[in-house]
This record gives structure tokens, C-alpha cells and sequence, in this order.
């Protein structure tokens, strides 16, 4: 019996938030994308094209948390911590 490696969770960073806020479609979501093995990646795509369980968090969400659709790089950077710890356990949920 081997065991299967840990999946490394994605990066959060600025480019994906800016990528969310200015995002034309209909809302919008930043979601984890699986690809095959251990591989996975963030992306941006409308929330109705997206299984509900690999949500990071919508548009309307990041928006009410960074103040507004233009943040600040400062109001950017402090929001990434959260946003990294929320794809964190959800990479290591999915791993179980």
C-alpha cells in the first residue's frame, strides 16, 4: 500500500484578487481548479459554472471584505492571509 502525496495548495496573490474584482462575468467567483494527481490552481469563472465546494469566495464577498471594488495594495496584501488560509484547508479537506 503506498500512500499518495499531499496536494500543495495554490498561492493566493494579488493578480488573482484584482483578476476577481475585475472580473466581466456573471458572478464572479475565485474557485480551486483540480487538475490530475496532486496538481491544482486558482482561478476565476462564474459562480453557476463552478462546483459550490471548491468556492474560495465571490466577488460580492471580496468586495464587502476589501472595501470596495479598488482596494488599496495594502488592504490587498492583508486580505491575502485570509485568503490563503481558506484555500489551505480546503486543499487539505480534499485531500482526506
Amino acid at each position: 500500500m503506498h500512500s499518495i502525496p499531499a496536494r500543495p495548495a495554490p498561492k493566493v496573490t494579488a493578480a488573482h484578487v484584482r483578476t476577481l474584482l475585475g472580473s466581466s462575468v456573471e458572478h464572479p467567483v475565485l474557485y480551486i481548479s483540480y487538475g490530475e494527481g496532486t496538481e491544482s490552481e486558482l482561478d476565476v469563472w462564474s459562480a453557476e459554472q463552478v462546483f459550490e465546494a471548491d468556492i474560495v469566495i465571490t466577488r460580492a464577498t471580496a468586495v464587502d471584505l476589501l472595501g470596495g471594488e479598488a482596494p488599496d495594495g495594502e488592504t490587498v496584501t492583508a486580505f491575502l492571509q485570509g485568503a490563503q488560509q481558506a484555500v489551505d484547508q480546503m486543499i487539505s479537506v480534499k485531500d482526506l
